[in-house]
């Protein structure tokens, strides 16, 4: 089998528009973590899925299709086999997306476990993608992207 030689740089910095890892503590753009109940028409879940071995990050993309500002909240849950879920660091995010906007996080959390990312909206024009980073920076491991297509509405 021939290898294709490698044709983008990957290293260094990103090019705008790119995604890349953030810490914990750095959040998206006008976000904040959630301390207020909010009541929300819509809610969605990726269900459970495993972080691989070779893991770097868990990155989840929101893109707002809706013509109108909407405010969103984005909660990651680790999913421990024989245990309840529970939210991991950074909790619970909220955060307004304009018209035609989009945004993202990437963090690193322990492989080998099931999590879920759980959105919450008011809006079917609001568009989640989770995906599994092998380093720091937005290529995704073959496999491991959930499209917005695929993603479950919860009912209340």
């Amino acid at each position: 089998m021939t290898a294709r030689k490698r044709t983008t740089k990957t290293t260094g910095r990103l090019a705008a528009g790119m995604l890349g890892l953030t810490a914990i503590d750095v959040l998206p753009k006008g976000a904040v973590v959630g301390t207020v109940v909010r009541k929300y028409k819509y809610r969605y879940t990726t269900g459970p899925f495993l972080l691989p071995a070779n893991s770097g990050s868990l990155d989840w993309t929101l893109l707002n299709n809706d013509p109108s500002k909407q405010t969103v909240t984005v909660t990651v849950f680790k999913c421990p086999v024989g245990a309840v879920k529970t939210p991991v660091p950074p909790g619970a995010l909220v955060m307004t997306l304009d018209p035609g906007a989009s945004t993202h996080n990437a963090n690193e959390y322990t492989e080998g476990f099931a999590y879920e990312v759980q959105v919450e909206c008011n809006s079917q024009l609001i568009f989640p993608y989770v995906s599994v980073w092998p380093a720091n920076f937005g290529v995704v491991i073959p496999g491991t992207g959930i499209n917005s297509g695929t993603w479950v509405r919860l009912m209340p």
